[in-house]
């Protein structure tokens, strides 16, 4: 099938390919490994390079993409990660776009996210990602803290980030991510004047990840001489209760002037006289603590990283990118020469054992939980586990019909809870 180049009449000719009923599903991650700095805390697979290489690196990647065993599946979300997928050319983000819609059926209501880094976006670049079909932008904020942000060596200010949201809703962006970030050298005020600032400018998704610190990264070097610049384990576990009680059980807030509320706060309204005008009080729309660091209005949860809790089929392509497919785990290379070359870091077929594993391990850091049927289907009765009828009784577990869900209040703890459950 012929197409057309200019990027949304080819979004517009693709989204209409008719999908057979029996098609299996898949989801997508690209992995764009540039940036134009390091942050001092990151450790992921991404590199301040040159454009030689950049055109190299998305020349394979195309190939890679076009060359995909499993075109004949039905792509429900695509993913663009990093590195700063906003920090390439936007002309290389078309490529890997249109490479996907050649090989794969789209489905027409397929998330595709793009990551920025709000001092490499333009309002201008953000419009042709609508075009191309790009439906969610996740900004990397990691803070409204201006002290904070240089503390990480972040390459945007306050002032950056709110214009980066702005211009995104400009161009036309309804679904709106923002990553925080706890465990910084800021307080639990500052931490909450960020959120709230976020939740006024009208994001509708935030993910709240703990600083790492990783060895071999300039934070870590620094943490080693002086272990007071970031606060300890009890520090970040209060931060992150505070954190969802704001955004999740704190009940109104009073606006003067209606007509200006965030899309954040609109559930009913009760109108009263008053002497500036008519005061409507408005009841805080919650915010779905759907996963244990990220929360969303409804509607606005991240399907892609969803599809990864419950262990959907994703096939992932660039440098270091991960791929699970009909129960086989593999890797690309984290190394350019390797990766030019088609060498596979890893490959294994997941055992039943490392199955139960997961499922429990990635049920009980979502809303959703974990089946007690599908864990007897692959040999484990969690109910029979030494600790499991303490946890209930304690309140730390819960139990919907055949699902097993972590009480949110234990979300802090959640890796200590949730290894005293596996086999």
């Amino acid at each position: 099938m012929p197409y057309i180049r200019i990027a949304n009449k080819f979004y517009l000719l693709f989204k209409e390919k008719q999908t057979k009923p029996t098609m299996k599903k898949i989801r997508i991650y690209v992995h764009v490994p540039f940036c134009e700095s390091k942050c001092s805390y990151c450790d992921f697979a991404s590199f301040v390079c040159g454009e030689d290489l950049k055109e190299k690196y998305f020349n394979k990647l195309e190939q890679e993409i076009l060359n995909c065993p499993y075109k004949d599946r039905l792509v429900e979300s695509v993913y663009i990660g990093g590195g700063t997928p906003s920090s390439v050319d936007v002309l290389y983000i078309e490529k890997i776009m249109n490479a996907i819609r050649t090989t794969f059926v789209v489905d027409k209501n397929a998330e595709i996210t793009i990551e920025c880094n709000p001092a490499s976006e333009n309002y201008e670049k953000l419009k042709k990602y609508r075009e191309l079909g790009i439906n969610r932008i996740s900004f990397g904020v990691q803070s409204l803290n201006d002290k904070t942000l240089k503390f990480l060596n972040r390459r945007h200010t306050k002032q950056d980030a709110i214009n980066a949201i702005k211009d995104a809703q400009k161009a036309g962006f309804q679904n709106i991510s923002a990553d925080l970030m706890i465990g910084v050298s800021e307080s639990q005020e500052d931490l909450i004047a960020s959120t709230k600032q976020l939740i006024d400018l009208g994001v509708k998704h935030l993910s709240a990840y703990m600083l790492q610190i990783e060895e071999g990264t300039p934070l870590y070097n620094a943490y080693q001489k002086d272990k007071n610049i970031v606060p300890n384990d009890d520090e970040c576990v209060n931060m992150y209760d505070r954190l969802v009680d704001f955004l999740c059980h704190e009940k109104s807030q009073l606006y003067c002037h209606p007509e200006q509320k965030s899309p954040a706060v609109i559930l009913s309204e009760v109108e009263e006289s008053s002497g500036c005008g008519k005061l409507k009080h408005l009841l805080k729309k919650p915010f779905n603590h759907y996963e244990i660091s990220n929360f969303a209005l409804k509607g606005y949860e991240c399907q892609h990283n969803l599809g990864y809790w419950v262990l959907d089929d994703y096939v992932g392509f660039g440098l270091s990118a991960h791929s699970y497919v009909d129960g086989i785990r593999f890797a690309n290379s984290r190394n350019f020469e390797d990766y030019f070359i088609d060498k596979i870091a890893s490959y294994e077929k997941i055992t039943k054992e490392q199955q139960i594993e997961e499922k429990i391990m990635l049920g009980l850091r979502a809303c959703e939980g974990v089946s007690i049927q599908e864990l007897k289907d692959l040999g484990y009765d969690i109910t029979q586990n030494s600790n499991f009828a303490k946890f209930v009784e304690q309140g730390i577990i819960k139990i919907k019909g055949d699902l097993v869900t972590l009480n949110p209040d234990f979300y802090g703890v959640s890796n200590s809870v949730i290894v005293k459950l596996l086999p």
